[in-house]
């Protein structure tokens, strides 16, 4: 708990100092096209605060839904008619975590037909979960970053991605 504390107290006080730099004019801010929500899933609050941070630096948030859970999500997507832009989802969770969400995804023939970009955004990765995760047919797997400013490349590179690629979804 206490590593957790610390590391959403150091992503506040970088993101003033990122905040500084874009003030000034040394960083370029510009709006992404975003169509549809951008889902988090993770069990984390404190990392449910940081990505919040992230997409405001963004100018994204407010396409911004959090999950705790697997199982909350899938109530979620069976139940909407909206489709979503991109699933970013941490692999250790309670009741249903992010790899047995995939197959939960996959396996069913409705939510796999809603081709959703699902990415792995996790704490941690074994070389093993990484290949699982691919059998699965997911379409990436970054570990969170360290850093306020890690985090955001990480995360600003995943939605310029899905933002200019072509799939079902797409609108462009």
């Amino acid at each position: 708990m206490v590593r957790k504390q610390y590391r959403a107290a150091n992503f506040s006080v970088l993101k003033k100092r990122y905040e500084g730099m874009a003030s000034s004019g040394s960083l370029t801010q510009e709006k992404m096209e975003i169509c549809g929500p951008i889902i988090i899933v993770d069990d984390d609050h404190d990392d449910h605060e940081i990505f919040g941070e992230v997409c405001e630096t963004l100018h994204v948030s407010e396409h911004l839904l959090f999950f705790d859970n697997g199982l909350d999500l899938i109530k979620y997507l069976k139940s909407t008619e909206k489709l979503p832009f991109v699933i970013l989802c941490d692999i250790n969770m309670p009741m249903l975590d992010g790899m047995a969400l995939r197959k939960v995804i996959e396996a069913d023939e409705v939510l796999r037909r809603k081709s959703i970009p699902f990415i792995f955004f996790s704490t941690s990765a074994t070389d093993q979960q990484v290949k699982e995760a691919y059998t699965l047919t997911v379409q990436g797997f970054f570990v969170k970053g360290r850093t306020f400013q890690e985090t955001r490349r990480k995360f600003r590179r995943i939605l310029e991605y899905w933002s200019d690629c072509r799939h079902p979804n797409s609108r462009n």
